[in-house]
């Protein structure tokens, strides 16, 4: 359980720097939204690859390698979530459970994934 809390807090932390970067490049430097995006988004990916590998599952493992598989990860669990989204919207589900809900799927795809897949190698 430990382990699961210390994943979800860096999910929060990543979250919250991501939006900081998006906001900070619209609102203070006058980027574009897209741009903005991007940046927030890839740094908040990076963050996480980071803190998880050294905090979350305190891997010794390769990093090339533990990147590649993240990465993988990041794109089997996103899909999850859109695909549990777009069900739950076709079944007529509130719209704001319905991102909670597909939110769920991909914190616990991600956590799972990583942990059997990706961070095997940890102290």
């Amino acid at each position: 359980m430990e382990l699961f809390f210390r994943f979800c807090s860096v999910g929060v932390l990543n979250s919250v720097i991501g939006y900081a970067i998006i906001f900070g490049c619209m609102y203070l430097i006058g980027l574009s939204p897209v741009l903005s995006n991007i940046l927030g988004y890839s740094t908040g990916l990076t963050l996480s690859f980071l803190l998880n590998r050294r905090y979350t599952f305190r891997s010794n493992g390769n990093a090339r390698q533990e990147l590649i598989g993240f990465l993988g990860v990041f794109v089997i669990a996103y899909l999850s979530n859109l695909g549990t989204l777009k069900w739950l919207l076709n079944l007529n589900t509130n719209e704001a459970v319905s991102q909670v809900a597909a939110g769920m799927i991909y914190v616990g795809i991600s956590f799972i994934l990583n942990k059997i897949f990706v961070f095997k190698n940890t102290k």
